[in-house]
């Protein structure tokens, strides 16, 4: 009998479609002892080439499934490849309206796979089993390449479906899969695709985001509702373009179960993924559209939200909350000192009543930035850390909810409606805090934990002793973001935050002859400080720990700080700073005593940037990197040493604890900033207002 006609076999008339099914999976069930002793025989090579001849397809499929279930044997994968491979197209409706794929879902995921019909086995990944000593889960999932594979994005969409109480334990790729998704990593497909068109295509990196969308997404629904949702017009003709150079389109599987919820959560992550974009890319103006569009698909998916398991459910218990209350924060928030920062303001957002919910803290615990200051949030933001205080299990589950629960920190929404930058908010809702009195919460926590346990008071004392303080000295800690502790390449990237050692020496030097001493903090590969008397390059020493980073700026006197994540320490400590080197294109979180001095903005003409330039939509957002300030024909410099000087002469007489000699400026300059709270509570130093005043208050 021809291959070609083997398989167009149908049920006899008048009966079921799967009568003759359902008859040899009984009969696979009562004789499999018999097919035991029948792949024993010589002859067993032959008898599996009859029975695939001679039966419709329907039951090859049935007969190959059933075996692999209760053998986990791959006897009969070549014959089905060879029998049943050519055909399945034409009965992907019968396996996907038929009970097979409900009860053996891991070994048809398999097939289809071992076949080559990859997108259409992902409608199975929800329904996957992971128990069994080889479960087949593991391997349907190793076959699809997950990590970074251009079908990554559906399998994004179930991935709340999962057992995550076996999942977890068993498959090191799904543990990949979703580490990468928290990491905003999700789109490595697309990456590689897009990074080809710049190469290959002469696309210009940074097209707007009506082009970036047809250019960068592949599949066509979500670009027509992404267009749509965001008013952009394909005006350039993109997507007629890509039509004619023969693009292939992905789509959702029509028959996934709830396809709308799985295109709200593709379209959820590509919000997020817009988030970042446009921000680094020079449109931070769509930052407030783009996040608003994003809550109004997640609003659609909490209706959707999935039950919690029993194991979740006794989570949530522990902390008082219930599924459908919880903020999720992703281990964004932990990873980077700068983001605890952040947590520290979004927190003081829900003490006054800007966003309810209980917030739940996901990190990994080998990548927090520092452990000691992330563990003063656990009495006002319970943390799961993965490998310490809750399963895997739970862990995950609670990371694949994502789309449902997950709070960005790129972006904050009022209970009005309006939408902004989380920066922007946090800034405002710093100052209103601050205005109110309401003080230093994380400080009042240390405190607290240091009286009930010295060890590392101790610590500290011994460190003075080795060092050579005296028991009355005091010190300033000094922060100067560089571009080599990072890993950036100066001149590049966000390398136009850094600073270089030159201007400070002579601050240095002026706190010393004051008889103070400065420590010098950051990470291991700083670049070295100059051997000076009463200066300790602690970020270079032996002694660095995670602890005493900590611990010195609650000690210090004062903090000589930039726009780097370390100088939230600070201002969650309230410890008096000087700020110099600065530069953002987003509100900032200082504190009432803080005094900056801002890195100087110039454009191509030679005119130097306002406080009204620095802080409107036209300019502001081209500062995130070296490459959008070029694209803008701007140039920016550093602070010069007397300015670097001259503010923190202002600090320390404000934190000398007696009247200010030096006094601050007054309201005036607030009326040239054209975002409220921008610079949260501080102010310009008195000596960088009074330099640059002509240029600063101009308002034209």
């Amino acid at each position: 009998m021809p291959l070609d006609t083997i398989s167009t076999e149908g049920p006899p008339v008048g009966s079921s479609p799967f009568r003759d099914l359902t008859l040899a999976e009984r009969a696979f069930g009562r004789h499999y002892p018999l097919l035991r002793l029948l792949a024993r025989l010589p002859g067993r090579h032959f008898l599996r080439n009859l029975a695939f001849t001679v039966l419709p397809f329907r039951a090859r499929f049935w007969l190959t499934v059933q075996f692999r279930h209760f053998f986990q044997h791959p006897g009969l994968d070549r014959h089905f490849v060879f029998f049943c491979g050519p055909f399945l197209g034409r009965y992907l409706p019968w396996i996907f309206n038929s009970s097979v794929w409900e009860r053996y879902p891991n070994e048809v995921a398999f097939y289809l796979l071992l076949a080559g019909y990859r997108k259409e086995a992902l409608p199975l990944f929800r329904r996957l089993k992971w128990d069994g000593e080889h479960p087949i889960a593991e391997l349907a999932l190793h076959g699809t390449g997950v990590v970074g594979d251009g079908y990554s994005m559906d399998m994004l969409t179930q991935i709340h479906y999962l057992d995550w109480q076996q999942a977890a334990e068993r498959s090191p790729a799904m543990r990949t899969f979703v580490r990468l998704m928290l990491e905003h990593r999700n789109f490595q497909y697309e990456e590689r695709a897009f990074r080809g068109r710049v190469e290959f295509d002469h696309v210009p990196r940074d097209v707007p985001a009506e082009q970036f969308i047809p250019y960068f997404f592949r599949d066509r629904e979500v670009i027509a509702r992404l267009m749509q949702e965001l008013g952009l017009v394909d005006s350039t003709g993109v997507l007629r373009e890509l039509d004619e150079s023969g693009q292939y389109w992905e789509s959702l599987p029509a028959h996934l179960p709830d396809r709308g919820v799985c295109l709200d959560i593709y379209l959820f992550y590509a919000y997020r993924e817009l988030l970042l974009r446009t921000y680094h890319n020079g449109e931070g103006d769509k930052v407030p559209l783009v996040y608003r569009r994003g809550l109004d698909t997640q609003r659609r998916l909490r209706r959707h939200l999935p039950k919690p398991s029993a194991e979740l459910k006794r989570v949530l218990d522990g902390v008082g909350a219930e599924l459908g209350d919880v903020r999720l924060l992703s281990p964004d928030w932990s990873a980077l000192i700068g983001h605890n920062g952040h947590l520290n303001v979004h927190l003081m957002m829900r003490s006054m009543g800007w966003w309810k919910g209980q917030p739940l803290l996901l990190a990994y615990k080998d990548r927090i930035a520092n452990k000691p200051f992330l563990s003063l949030f656990s009495e006002i933001c319970p943390t799961l850390t993965l490998g310490e205080n809750v399963s895997p299990g739970v862990w995950y589950e609670l990371a694949s909810l994502t789309p449902f629960l997950g709070d960005s920190h790129q972006a904050f929404q009022f209970e009005d409606g309006r939408t902004m930058y989380w920066n922007d908010a946090g800034a405002m809702a710093l100052q209103q805090w601050e205005r109110a009195g309401k003080g230093f919460p994380l400080r009042d926590i240390y405190d607290a934990r240091m009286q009930a346990d010295d060890r590392t008071e101790v610590l500290y004392q011994a460190l003075r002793r080795k060092w050579g303080l005296a028991p009355g000295d005091w010190f300033v800690c000094l922060h100067m973001r560089d571009a080599e502790a990072r890993g950036e390449t100066l001149g590049t990237g966000e390398s136009i935050r850094s600073a270089t050692i030159g201007n400070y020496l002579e601050t240095v030097r002026y706190i010393t002859q004051q008889g103070g001493w400065v420590i010098r903090m950051g990470g291991r590969k700083a670049p070295p400080l100059p051997d000076m008397p009463r200066v300790v390059d602690y970020a270079r020493s032996e002694d660095q720990v995670a602890e005493m980073d900590i611990h010195l700026m609650r000690r210090a006197r004062m903090f000589i700080g930039t726009t780097s994540g370390f100088a939230y320490v600070a201002s969650s400590f309230g410890i008096p700073t000087a700020m110099v080197n600065a530069l953002s294109s987003v509100g900032l979180l200082w504190s009432k005593d803080t005094r900056f001095s801002l890195k100087p903005v110039h454009t191509r003409e030679g005119r130097m940037l306002s406080l009204s330039d620095v802080t409107s939509e036209t300019w502001r957002w081209t500062f995130p990197t070296y490459e959008t300030v070029k694209a803008a024909g701007l140039t920016v410099g550093e602070s010069s040493a007397d300015e670097i000087l001259e503010t923190t002469r202002e600090v320390l007489d404000l934190s000398s604890g007696a009247p200010p000699v030096i006094p601050p400026v007054d309201d005036a300059w607030e009326k040239c900033v054209n975002i409220q709270g921008f610079f949260g509570n501080s102010r310009p130093s008195r000596y960088f207002l009074d330099k640059y005043a002509a240029s600063l208050l101009d308002r034209s």
